[in-house]
């Protein structure tokens, strides 16, 4: 075995751009159309000031980084935010932002708690910045602020495992900046051995200068147009080669070994089953060179049965066609009518009897259905996969490929012809490595995976000062070559060799993420790699980093860990404090349940809502501390309302009281342990009741008030042929691809005239959108359970779940969703999570919905559920006649909801309790809900629901507010019945009338 010395380290790039730098820059590229966005629609575009490009490149190994300063000519501070893909095998391994003058790395964290510290911080306006990975191998970086008419430095850098070409390897570095930059500077290393490497191609003008120890160039420009290409050519490598280097106390290795990678021939396969991605998403793959590759690929087959099946938001029905000759111009002409629309999902993919090789087409991105992202198909037979746009996730579709014998083939750097002779051919396989364990461990690649390229790339974790790997190569045991990779005590040393093994080790466990998750997120946490859950931050304060305990740069570690020990010492009674008031508020709501309520018509002006809203013009919102009860209570001191002016007194009618409560036995309380039976109207009053129960109305119904978009489109599907919906549709999108509300219409107009199908793949479209954006996803998994199809939203909540941790609502969205798939113990105790954990002050009382819904779902499930867990103050059902619930998707966004009684009586956030006992929630003003309305014991007659758009933000990033507000009757009990309506909001101030309840008739 020989080691790499600085003088005999060669660089293989094969043919890969570094197209990096076009996706920041916010030019917009040929091949990815990318944009920089700022947080102000209207302001003048960032620029690019100066940029400093540099590379490092040992052996497969290269790390290039890029140095920008970014100019904003605006007068105000902007956010910036720019997305980018990187190509397969490359990851972001360095993410840095000035700060006070100085750079500053990012340090990894946990992606979703990254996300939110970005966030709140942001609010506060100071100087966080971000970068994470999205779907597949796409990033996304925001920054903030960009200084008003100053500048902001941002480094990123990211490491690969470069490929090979026959006579060696080539660094391909492609710029496109679209105006000339004030300074410039290119710095190159490559460790080529004896042989100075050969420019083969120089586009951008550059005059370059002799290299430097055969090994380095640099060059600086002022005022340069950065536009072009430079390729340099370097040779192969012929001998076995090794690094070492040391991370966190421990010691791995990085080695290169020639392997013979002789192709042995595939039999050729009678029948054959394309799986076709017929997403929205597929509508960026590179459709000629898709075609060129089945052209090739045909031809090598010659005479085969093809069945094709369209996977979008569900597989569909195969349809076979033959192939004779290679002539597969029947099959093509079906390609070519394939609409492209809905998400991308495996539901419903069989196998099918006597296929005997798959070809999945697709960029990976699963994002829809119950199969997830699976590490296996449910197929028998072979299953290649081909990788067709730069977008995608490729770890999984190699992953899927190894697991079935298959082969995977990257369009974006294969040729077609090239692609298709891949798949007639069978790569071999390292079928076992041998070690010894005192020596060695933690060995990549594994048994399994498939030798695609020489030299093999090995690395692993050294526990001894020398050792010696064997690797088992071939197709089968009966034709397996060893070979021998000894690892000499003296070797040189590089930093690159233990981020070589964790790149390696996150690679191989992404393919099968779900089950590998908390290993690769702690592998990324030590070595600073940003995956699928790590991200990088950049905060401003010692402070910052400890109130949300991320360990800091180390040039901050010493203040940080003084901060936090005196920090632990105050936090130690935080939960049972938030406890306690939990309860206290609970105890406030069991008292109004119990009370008994006079249902008389109000005093005149209770009937005239003679509420104080306001003072001095300012909204006035109930006293944090106050309980509101209403006219005609027992207690006869005024109401006490906040503002903005202090305390201020309401309606003669509104009190501020406890009621009295009447002691309960030990074994009442436990009641709500046990299943009660329950009428849907409680005419029966509590003990602490003043007088004879009065007779019960007649059950309450509910009637949704229609609401529809007033939009063209929907008026243009209405005059068409039910046949031709689908055509109108898909010319509709043209012009509204990116509009949220366009999916949401069309969906329910699909809905209501009787094609749920085609409803719910519209609808899916939503999953497509935009990678991770919360509230998609919260809009779609709630029209999707109103649909009746929590299956299908249950993954979604999954996801909301962990990239909102902090939000109650994702935890009470997925409860609600894990009750209507029947996994109740799991609904209970997700609420209960939400209930004792300390929430934002964003969300005032939510844990009341939430204990209200818990105790819903134990009574009502039919099954014994565990409460065990569940605070003995909390255990109380408290079932209802009416109930409603609003909730909507903007963060920093108010929404009211509003219930009129038939005496004309509004319940609302300025009077939350009514006369006759309707109980409104607490407002939320900064986002999402739910708000809600409860009413034991109706009055006969109509009640009104309406929803106000009281306003701050007008619209989400990508369309207007959308709302869904349920109307439920006898909440709690066997006889719950509800219905939803799902609305968009687009002006401030705006009010829509919701529904209504009927109680009993007519009095």
């Amino acid at each position: 075995m020989h080691a790499f010395t600085p003088s005999e380290l060669s660089a293989h790039w094969l043919v890969r751009c570094a197209c990096f730098p076009i996706l920041v820059l916010g030019l917009v590229s040929a091949a990815f159309g990318q944009a920089m966005r700022v947080s102000a629609p209207d302001a003048q575009p960032v620029t690019i000031e100066s940029a400093t490009v540099s590379a490092e490149i040992t052996g497969r190994l290269a790390v290039t980084t890029f140095d920008l300063v970014f100019r904003n000519p605006n007068a105000r501070p902007l956010e910036g935010a720019f997305e980018f893909p990187l190509l397969d095998g490359q990851s972001v391994v360095r993410f840095a932002l000035d700060i006070d003058g100085k750079l500053r790395d990012g340090v990894p964290v946990e992606k979703t708690k990254a996300r939110v510290v970005f966030e709140e911080i942001e609010r506060r306006r100071v100087d966080p910045g971000l970068i994470e990975k999205t779907d597949g191998n796409n990033y996304r970086v925001r920054v903030f602020p960009l200084p008003a008419g100053g500048t902001r430095r941002v480094v990123i850098a990211y490491q690969e495992d470069l490929g090979l070409t026959d006579s060696g390897s080539a660094y391909r570095l492609a710029l496109n900046f679209p105006a000339p930059l004030k300074t410039f500077r290119l710095s190159l290393t490559a460790h080529a051995g004896e042989t100075v490497p050969v420019t083969t191609r120089n586009t951008l003008g550059l005059d370059l200068p002799a290299w430097q120890s055969q090994r380095a160039l640099v060059i600086e420009k002022a005022d340069f147009a950065a536009q072009g290409v430079l390729e340099i050519a370097l040779p192969p490598a012929h001998r076995p080669r090794v690094i070492a280097g040391e991370h966190g106390g421990a010691r791995y290795f990085y080695g290169e070994v020639p392997v013979d990678l002789t192709p042995r021939p595939r039999p050729a396969p009678r029948k054959v089953a394309l799986l076709w991605d017929s997403s929205g998403s597929a509508l960026t793959a590179d459709a000629a060179k898709t075609f060129a590759f089945l052209d090739a690929w045909f031809s090598a087959l010659g005479t085969v049965d093809v069945h094709l099946v369209r996977l979008r938001d569900r597989a569909e029905a195969p349809i076979v066609f033959p192939v004779s000759g290679g002539n597969w111009a029947e099959l093509k002409r079906e390609l070519l009518t394939t609409a492209y629309d809905g998400a991308t999902s495996l539901d419903g993919l069989a196998d099918l009897a006597d296929v005997d090789e798959w070809l999945l087409v697709s960029d990976g991105v699963i994002n829809y259905g119950t199969s997830g992202r699976p590490s296996r198909l449910p197929v028998r037979g072979v299953v290649h996969t081909v990788l067709t746009s730069a977008r995608a996730d490729a770890a999984w579709l190699r992953g899927i490929a190894g697991r079935h014998g298959g082969e995977f083939v990257d369009l974006i750097t294969l040729s077609a012809d090239d692609a298709a002779k891949r798949l007639r051919s069978e790569t071999c396989r390292v079928l076992d490595v041998t070690t010894d364990a005192a020596d060695v461990a933690h060995v990549f690649p594994e048994p399994g995976t498939l030798v695609a390229m020489s030299p093999l790339v090995v690395t692993g974790k050294l526990r001894g000062p020398s050792a010696t790997l064997r690797l088992s190569i071939g197709y089968a045991a009966e034709d397996a070559r060893v070979v021998a990779i000894p690892i000499p005590p003296e070797v040189p040393e590089s930093a690159l060799a233990p981020r070589a093994w964790a790149a390696a080790k996150i690679a191989a466990l992404t393919i099968d993420l779900e089950r590998n998750r908390e290993d690769v997120r702690r592998t990324s946490r030590d070595f600073g790699i940003v995956t699928t859950d790590t991200s990088l931050l950049v905060l401003e304060t010692v402070a910052d980093y400890v109130t949300y305990d991320i360990r800091p740069p180390a040039e901050l570690l010493g203040e940080w860990e003084a901060r936090k020990q005196a920090q632990a010492r105050a936090r130690g009674k935080e939960r049972e404090d938030h406890l306690t008031q939990v309860a206290a508020a609970f105890q406030k709501k069991v008292a109004w349940w119990e009370k008994k309520f006079p249902k008389d018509p109000p005093p005149p002006k209770a009937a005239q809502n003679g509420v104080a809203r306001s003072v001095g013009g300012r909204p006035v919102r109930p006293a944090p501390d106050a309980t509101v009860l209403g006219p005609g209570s027992d207690v006869s001191s005024p109401a006490l309302m906040e503002s903005d002016e202090g305390m201020v007194e309401l309606s003669p009618f509104s009190v501020t009281a406890e009621a009295t409560l009447r002691a309960r036995a030990d074994a009442d309380r436990r009641g709500s342990e046990r299943r009660m039976a329950a009428p849907p109207l409680m005419a029966a009053r509590s003990a602490a009741g003043d007088g004879a129960a009065e007779p019960a109305p007649e059950g309450p119904a509910i009637a949704l008030q229609p609401w529809s978009s007033d939009a063209g489109y929907l008026d243009r599907l209405r005059r068409t042929a039910p046949a031709r919906r689908l055509a109108v549709y898909l010319d509709e999108r043209t012009d509204h691809a990116r509009q949220p509300g366009f999916y949401l219409d069309v969906a329910e107009f699909f809905f209501d005239e009787g094609e749920p199908a085609l409803g719910l793949r519209v609808l899916s479209n939503l999953a497509e959108l935009e990678l991770e954006d919360v509230a998609l996803l919260r809009v779609l998994a709630l029209r999707l359970m109103q649909a009746q199809r929590a299956d299908l939203a249950l993954p979604l909540l999954e996801r909301v779940l962990q990239l909102r941790p902090d939000e109650p609502q994702s935890r009470r969205d997925l409860a609600l969703a894990c009750r209507d798939v029947g996994q109740f113990q799991r609904a209970v105790d997700l609420l209960w999570q939400l209930v004792e954990s300390p929430s934002s002050q964003r969300f005032p009382e939510i844990e009341l919905i939430a204990l209200g819904e818990l105790h819903a779902i134990a009574e009502m499930c039919g099954q014994r559920v565990d409460l065990s867990r569940v605070d003995a103050r909390l255990r109380r059902h408290l079932p209802v006649d009416l109930r409603v619930v609003l909730t909507w998707d903007a963060n920093d966004c108010d929404i009211d909801l509003w219930v009129t009684d038939p005496h004309g009586e509004k319940a609302f956030y300025s009077q939350p309790l009514t006369y006759q006992g309707g109980r409104m929630s607490r407002d939320f003003t900064g986002g999402y809900g739910p708000e809600e309305f409860l009413l034991r014991s109706p009055v006969r007659g109509k009640y009104r629901v309406q929803i106000n758009y009281f306003g701050q933000s007008s619209a989400t990033p990508l369309g207007p507010v959308t709302a869904q507000v349920k109307l439920i009757t006898g909440f709690g009990t066997a006889e719950q019945q509800e219905k939803t309506l799902t609305v968009r909001l687009t002006d401030q101030k705006q009010s829509l009338d919701i529904g209504t309840f009927e109680v009993g008739g007519k009095q």
